[in-house]
């Protein structure tokens, strides 16, 4: 399942099917990372959880590296299944 899922994932990034929530926006300004750290962790990390308590859709949360510190990148897909909506990233205390 999360292979699938990851592939899922990889897939919209690589071919750019995805939006950043506001929400994201602020806080890579906050912790001083970038869209593209976000991104590099969409695309090189590990599926570390999924929420399905959510009445938006099933959230996912990726762990990977991005300037030396690990981050957790948070996204969904669109209720349309094709656009992936990236939420949100925080460096892991």
């Amino acid at each position: 399942m999360s292979d699938g899922v990851l592939k899922r994932i990889r897939r919209a990034v690589r071919e750019r099917r995805y939006d950043f929530a506001d929400h994201l926006l602020a806080e890579v300004a906050a912790y001083r990372l970038t869209t593209d750290d976000a991104l590099e962790v969409l695309l090189t990390g590990d599926l570390d959880s999924t929420y399905s308590d959510d009445p938006r859709g099933i959230r996912y949360v990726v762990r990977g590296n991005a300037q030396g510190f690990q981050v957790d990148v948070v996204c969904r897909f669109h209720h349309n299944r094709i656009v992936l909506i990236i939420i949100t990233c925080y460096i892991v205390d």
